[in-house]
């Protein structure tokens, strides 16, 4: 479903938004919405980026209550836990629909460490 908005912007970002569109193919249209993509995506990366850091202040306090469950973390708090994931994952988007919130499994460490092994390249002569 399409709905309208007015926006105002200044006359030269418009021209030259027009022509770049215009060199790609695309409608102005199709490029507000790139851009409105692009900038809610950014956003949900940021917001769930701070969720993370707080899960990392947080982890002492969870990690003694709810070691081994899920939880799930919006704006900086602690809002809901499950021993199971996905149930945990529908109450909370039953309360907070597609908000960004960050679900993960309360470990020992805030963080899981990756050990990645890669072949060494050695000059053969």
């Amino acid at each position: 479903m399409m709905t309208q908005t007015q926006v105002s912007l200044d006359a030269n970002l418009v021209e030259s938004l027009r022509q770049v569109a215009a060199e790609k193919g695309k409608t102005l249209d199709q490029v507000f919405g790139d851009l409105a993509q692009q900038f809610l995506r950014a956003e949900r990366e940021a917001r769930l980026q701070r969720e993370q850091e707080a899960y990392r202040t947080l982890h002492p306090e969870l990690k003694t209550k709810y070691l081994g469950q899920s939880v799930a973390i919006y704006n900086g708090e602690m809002i809901d836990h499950d021993a199971d994931v996905m149930t945990l994952v529908r109450r909370v988007r039953e309360r907070f629909g597609r908000a960004p919130i960050l679900f993960c499994e309360v470990e020992e460490e805030p963080e899981r460490e990756y050990a990645i092994r890669s072949p060494r390249l050695e000059k053969v002569e």
